[in-house]
């Protein structure tokens, strides 16, 4: 468990810089940094056994992986780590967000695919 510890707080230091990048207005760094932190969040994830016994933990941390990759475009990865999270014994409220994120990357990568750009408050109203 210290290495899954390890690497989850790894991405959590960069997905809070990724953050401050965001709010700053350098989107590229932003992008960049959720990267190399889904990586390290996905890392952290297929460290834990799927069993049982390794909930709610597995699942929350395949949620948290697959909401970095959502956050960095990287639509392919979000849905198969959407789908491990899945694959698992997750609670309630994390079936929910595991979900919930799987129509959100299905809806953003049909956009993208389509090549529709739509504002966030665009994004905010529907």
């Amino acid at each position: 468990m210290d290495n899954v510890s390890k690497l989850h707080n790894q991405a959590m230091k960069l997905s809070q810089r990724a953050m401050v990048a965001r709010h700053n207005g350098d989107g590229a760094r932003a992008k960049a940094l959720s990267h190399e932190a889904f990586e390290y969040e996905s890392q952290a994830a297929s460290l834990i056994p799927d069993e049982k016994a390794s909930e709610p933990t597995r699942s929350i941390l395949y949620c948290s992986a697959a909401s970095l990759a959502h956050e960095c475009q990287e639509w392919e990865s979000a849905k198969g780590l959407i789908k491990k999270g899945l694959s698992g014994y997750p609670t309630e409220r994390i079936l929910k967000a595991l979900t919930n994120l799987s129509h959100q990357v299905d809806f953003e990568s049909y956009l993208q695919t389509q090549k529709v750009k739509l504002e966030d408050t665009e994004l905010n109203s529907l």
